[in-house]
């Protein structure tokens, strides 16, 4: 893992425009202060069904693909892209478990940023409210797309 660069910086604007719409600049700041740069291969798990999860997942570049594994099958749920976010459903449980496995399909580029520090930014009056929207809003698309 590694800091967030310029670069980095750069292409979470592009991907994520309405979060950096609804942040200042420095609540921006703080938020990729507080992530940091992580690239999976293809076929390297980021989450595991069931296992514990630490942080959610701003994905910058790449796919990814969703399942869940039930009596020795796997389930396709669905594929990740740019713009889109991993983990959200296991802060805003407050479980800190994984509601499914995710494998990198190919060559990923994501912003990790942990639980604490997330729960530290949703509290705070200036990235609190646009970090809650947006988790909110994938959470609301998860829920209306067909399996």
């Amino acid at each position: 893992m590694a800091t967030v660069d310029e670069s980095g910086i750069n292409e979470f604007k592009q991907v994520f425009p309405q979060l950096v719409s609804d942040l200042s600049p420095a609540a921006l700041k703080k938020l990729l202060d507080s992530c940091a740069l992580t690239e999976f291969r293809p076929g390297r798990n980021i989450m595991r069904d069931r296992m514990p999860s630490d942080a959610i997942y701003f994905v910058l570049e790449g796919e990814a693909r969703v399942f869940i594994e039930n009596d020795n099958q796997s389930i396709k749920l669905g594929n990740i892209k740019p713009g889109q976010i991993l983990g959200e459903i296991s802060i805003l449980s407050r479980k800190l478990v994984s509601s499914a496995s995710v494998e990198a399909a190919t060559p990923m580029r994501t912003l990790k940023l942990r639980h604490q520090p997330l729960e530290d930014l949703l509290v705070a009056e200036d990235t609190g409210p646009a970090l809650l929207n947006v988790l909110t809003e994938v959470l609301a698309a998860r829920l209306r797309t067909p399996h």
